[in-house]
Parts: C-alpha cells; structure tokens; sequence
C-alpha cells in the first residue's frame, strides 16, 4: 500500500482500516467483541457504508485510522443524532454543514506522533471543502487534554457509551478563530480567518454550548477557581473527606494544583458507567461528592464514598477492568486525573509523588481492613 495519510478510496484501504480497527480495539483493548469479525479480523458495521475512513499508512502498513460522518452523504440516523447530541444545534444548521469524527486510533508505537494530527489536517481540509461548521465527537475522560488542544469543547451531559464507559461529547465550532488562535490550536495554524469566510454561524452555534456542559477543566479554567470547587465538595479545610483516606490528605494547597494539573471535574448522572468493565482505559478518578456502585455481572460487590480514588490498579498496572463502576446517586462529581501528567509527577517530582503513593497504599489498606476490597474489585 501507498505510504501516507489520505481518505480511503479503495477495497483495499477500507479493509486495512477495519483491520486496524480489530487489532487495536477487540484485541489489544478487548472492546466491541461482539460486532468483530473474528475469521476477517476485521470490525466494521453498518454505518461504513455512508460513512469516510481516514487511514495513515507507513511501510505499507496502516498505522492510523478514523471514521468521518457527513451529513452532506446521507442524513444522519436518529441513533446518531441522540449518541453526538446533533439535535440542539439541528435549530441552527443543515446537516450538510455537521461531521462527526469517531474511532480514532493509532497503532502504540506511534501514539504521542504527529499521525493523529495528520489525519485531523485531513479532516480539516474535508470540512473547508465541503463547508461544514461544525465537528462533533464523544471523547473518553483520558483524551480531555488532547480535544481541548486542538479546540474542541464539551458541551452538553457526559453519558455511558456502551461497551466503553463514560464519554463526553465535545464540538469544535470551525468559523471560532479567535478561540482557536487564543488557545494555540494547531487548525489556527491550518487555517487563515479567510478560509473561514463562508462560517456564518460562529456565535450562535457558540450560545449554544456555553454553560451547558457537566465538564469543569483546570486547562481552561481559573486555577484558584477551580481549587475552591474541589473544595466546596470537601467539610474540611484540610482536603479531608472523612474518615476514609484521601489521594488529598498531607498534601499542600500548592501541591494538589500540582497534582491536578490538566485535570477536569466530570458531574455524572445516576447511572451512568464511569468506569465499564473490559475496557483498557486507565485513567484514574478520584470520587468527590455522591457514591458509585462496584458492579459484576449485575451484583455490587462494593460502595465507594467521596475522597476514594477508583481506577488507581488499572492506571499503575494496564489490565482491563473486570468491573463496572457506576454513579449510585445523582450528585455524582468526579475529577479525573491526568495519565501523563500524573507519569511526569512520578518521575520528576519525588517529594510529591512519594506522598500521592503512600495516600493511594492508605486507601487500598483501609479497602482490605473495612472487607470490601475483593479480588474482583482490585484489578479495578
């Protein structure tokens, strides 16, 4: 196969997508096993045959890939419509001037290259040339950094995406220079504010986003604001939740902005799967207000109370999780913590990541010493 990143247009570029898609999502991640096809090794479905595939190929091999919806190649399915919450911005757009981009992945050797911009470069050049205003897509809490890099933005109720867990749909409102630019996106250096002449609905599509998002990031926010809303969630001054140990306990006010750093407070809904079972994500949550439900095969096998990280064994080790973590009560928030800022915090910062390890063995202690720490729920 031809070197490069391009839109699939061949059988055989479509099928070295799906194969990807298999490799890195139903065998290396263990999701979406039921919609694989084992014998092909590939995992594709119905939609692929409206939807665009974008692939990255090196060596002949394909490396990168993604799946581009148009509303300009068929009408969006209702499923569709209710999985990127489309209908709120249906009152200002057709739908030719909507995509959505969904599985993304990068093969591991090249995560943390330039191949995933490369393809979003592909992306970009497909939405100028077909006009469209705006980018829609579910992003998982590890992933928040990188979306609001490029200029995406949340903007409605994260949900449980079947089969992955708690993801939140976030929108790139193309004809918005002025926030690409202010925030150093790579499409504001793409792009020209004349390419993006024909955008005529930059400021209602952004009053439409504005304020309704459950997503509260530190990247974007006022720190000190952001410190007061983690602790308004706490009784204490000292960032003590109760009795139970807290990733927060002994630390400084300055050491837990550092801690925190590329942070985000996620509001959840009773019920919603914060974290589901199988999938290999390993970001790490620390519970801040309401409880959440440890769940296997439809039984809970354990409660877990605000100041309590969830999802901290996963994070160290990189097994899938054999449980499901679910919100129990509606004020569910919790702040998710960054993989690669907590990975340099582990490296360069001694003092304070001796401190953040010896909270996290604290915690997993007083689990064992209270009965519920179970060999299901430690994998978690």
């Amino acid at each position: 196969m031809q070197d490069g990143v391009r839109f699939a247009e061949t059988e055989e570029d479509n099928q070295a997508s799906f194969r990807l898609r298999y490799q890195i999502y139903v065998k290396s991640m263990g999701r979406l096993k039921d919609k694989g096809d084992h014998e092909k090794q590939e995992l594709r479905d119905e939609y692929d045959k409206s939807a665009r595939a974008v692939i990255a190929i090196q060596n002949g091999e394909p490396i990168g890939t993604l799946r581009l919806f148009w509303g300009g190649d068929v009408p969006f399915t209702d499923s569709l419509i209710e999985a990127y919450s489309i209908a709120p911005f249906l009152g200002v757009l057709s739908q030719d001037q909507i995509c959505i981009v969904e599985r993304l992945m990068v093969t591991e050797e090249h995560r943390g290259s330039n191949v995933t911009l490369r393809m979003y470069k592909e992306v970009m050049n497909f939405v100028l040339k077909h006009r469209a205003e705006i980018v829609l897509l579910d992003c998982e809490p590890h992933h928040l950094n990188s979306y609001l890099k490029l200029g995406f933005r949340p903007f409605t109720t994260p949900y449980t995406y079947p089969g992955i867990g708690l993801v939140i749909p976030m929108a790139l409102i193309v004809g918005d220079y002025d926030h690409l630019k202010r925030i150093g996106s790579p499409f504001a250096m793409l792009t020209k504010p004349e390419d993006l002449a024909y955008c005529r609905f930059a400021d209602e599509l952004t009053h439409v986003i504005d304020n309704k998002t459950n997503v509260h990031s530190l990247t974007v926010s006022n720190t000190a604001q952001f410190l007061d809303e983690i602790s308004s969630l706490s009784p204490g001054k000292d960032w003590s939740f109760n009795t139970t140990p807290s990733l927060f306990d002994s630390l400084e006010a300055e050491e837990i902005e550092r801690l925190i750093q590329k942070s985000h407070i996620i509001a959840c809904k009773k019920g919603n799967h914060i974290i589901e079972k199988d999938n290999s994500a390993k970001t790490m949550f620390i519970l801040l207000s309401g409880h959440v439900a440890v769940e296997k095969g439809g039984q809970m096998i354990a409660m877990v109370s605000p100041g309590e990280v969830i999802g901290e064994i996963a994070f160290f080790l990189g097994v899938p999780r054999t449980a499901s973590i679910i919100a129990a009560t509606d004020d569910v928030k919790v702040l998710s913590l960054d993989e690669k800022g907590l990975s340099r915090l582990l490296k360069h910062e001694g003092q304070l990541a001796n401190k953040v390890l010896m909270n996290l063995c604290r915690g997993l202690c007083s689990r064992i010493l209270a009965g519920s720490e179970t060999a299901d729920f430690r994998v978690n």
